[in-house]
């Protein structure tokens, strides 16, 4: 029996389905979601609705793309938990060649070798089941002469990397659809972009974070801004943090009762100062696990490294957790439960509403109890350069669909309107303005200037400016 969708996704299963019934059973386009909105449902289903509809008799060989091993394991799960009919499946990727390895035990068989696969095609004929053929971007340049019936491309917005474009252009599918929640486009549209037609084909579905937000499958995100003073150089890092957690613990744990909090650190050294001071952190987090994760260090859990599928089954039934990593949780791996997201550096757009998208999702245990994500942006000294990384948090989640207003930033720490001195001293003993309720007004409003005057210049037509300019 195969899993219900919920109306988007049924919606954009039939959008595709659409495009097949006009052409002969062949399509191409883009689909488009928020994190959060179930795009892996929609995918399975795709699959499954590709091999109940095939001809008699005949049987055919699917791909489906991820930029990591890790995601396409989660994937080759995530299908299997659809429910829909039988097939066999495969893994092929390159390993040593690709980040984050590690071997991974695939609930079937796992190959490099193109030959093998085409063997194992072969038997699935036999025995009159479908072949879907889980790989990497890393890899698929090795599968440019196979003929497939569906091309699924997961976290599509890898496809415009200069690494990996050639390769999706060699690959050959009667379907091909580009799944993803953040489009990367170019300025011109026979770019690498998935704005290219020729290659990506139409945007075939889209849904808005709001509707889902309405509809209860996500969560809107809230902004929440410490200010801090930094004490000590090749301490700050650590002092931070922990202010960071305690500061996002206390807004979350009355609604929830608990905290789960994902670190996107500056860079794998500062995942590994964590590491090295993770007495500290359990001394202040004593009901906490502490899970770090680098390509480097591998996978710990409260200092115990630890397979990383093991790593990723244990963080998604975690509750109270402190998650820190640099680069490899941010895209696609779903871990349930987050409660909100520290940023400590600053991310391009795809990647910071990845990252947010981590948080957005409900409490699947009860989705009543969480209200909001979390997502905290430290402001150290009243450094300027923080404070033009809020301003572009702020662009991000709205450019990302969300809704987000000065009523929906909490600040913490030295705030002007919290009764603090009009300066603050920095580390080296200078004063810097503070920031205050004040300067998030501005900057909302500034925000807000730029994009009308960006509507003004983006308006087709007389009338649209004119209406702009008067309303």
């Amino acid at each position: 029996m195969t899993k219900d969708l919920r109306e988007h996704q049924v919606a954009a299963l039939n959008s595709i389905v659409e495009v097949m019934e006009q052409n002969s059973g062949s399509a191409t386009g883009r689909i488009v979601i928020p994190t959060g909105g179930g795009k892996t449902f929609i995918e399975a289903a795709l699959i499954d609705y590709q091999i109940r509809n095939r001809v008699s008799g005949y049987t055919a060989i699917h791909l489906v793309l991820a930029p990591r091993i890790l995601l396409a394991n989660q994937l080759i799960t995530e299908y299997r938990k659809y429910g829909g009919i039988h097939y066999r499946s495969i893994a092929f990727h390159s390993g040593k060649h690709e980040p984050d390895y590690e071997i991974i035990k695939w609930q079937e068989k796992s190959t490099t070798s193109v030959s093998e696969l085409e063997a194992e095609f072969i038997k699935a004929q036999k025995v009159g089941t479908d072949l879907v053929v889980f790989s990497t971007y890393h890899s698929c340049d090795k599968l440019a002469n196979i003929k497939f019936d569906t091309i699924i491309a997961d976290e599509s917005q890898y496809c415009v990397s200069e690494n990996f474009n050639n390769a999706i252009k060699s690959l050959t599918g009667r379907v091909k659809v580009f799944f993803t929640a953040t489009e990367r486009h170019t300025s011109s549209t026979n770019g690498r972009g998935l704005n290219n037609e020729n290659i990506y084909g139409k945007r075939l579905y889209t849904v808005k974070p709001a509707e889902l937000i309405t509809k209860n499958l996500i969560v809107p995100p809230r902004l929440h801004i410490m200010h801090a003073l930094t004490r000590c150089e090749g301490r700050s890092v650590v002092d931070e943090v922990i202010e960071l957690a305690q500061e996002q613990d206390k807004l979350t744990r009355p609604e929830l009762g608990f905290s789960k909090i994902l670190f996107a650190m500056k860079g794998t050294a500062d995942v590994k100062t964590v590491a090295d001071n993770l007495a500290e952190f359990q001394n202040k987090f004593p009901g906490h696990d502490i899970f770090t994760i680098t390509s480097k260090t591998g996978a710990q859990i409260n200092g115990i490294k630890i397979r990383r599928e093991d790593f990723v089954e244990r963080l998604k039934n975690a509750k109270n957790a402190l998650i820190f990593h640099y680069d490899i949780l941010s895209e696609g791996i779903d871990v349930d439960g987050i409660t909100g997201v520290v940023l400590m550096r600053q991310l391009l757009l795809a990647k910071l509403l990845q990252t947010i998208g981590r948080a957005v999702r409900i409490y699947k245990p009860d989705p009543s109890l969480k209200r909001q994500a979390w997502i905290s942006v430290p402001v150290l000294n009243g450094e300027e350069d923080d404070m033009a990384q809020v301003r572009e948090v702020i662009r991000a989640i709205r450019d990302g669909g969300y809704d987000i207003s000065k009523e929906h930033v909490v600040e913490t720490g030295n705030t002007r309107h919290h009764g603090d001195e009009q300066e603050i001293n920095d580390a080296y003993g200078s004063t810097k303005p503070n920031l205050s309720l004040f300067s998030i007004e501005v900057l909302f409003h500034e925000i807000e200037k730029d994009a009308y005057w960006d509507a003004i210049n983006t308006a087709e037509t007389p009338e649209e400016t004119l209406d702009l300019l008067f309303s």
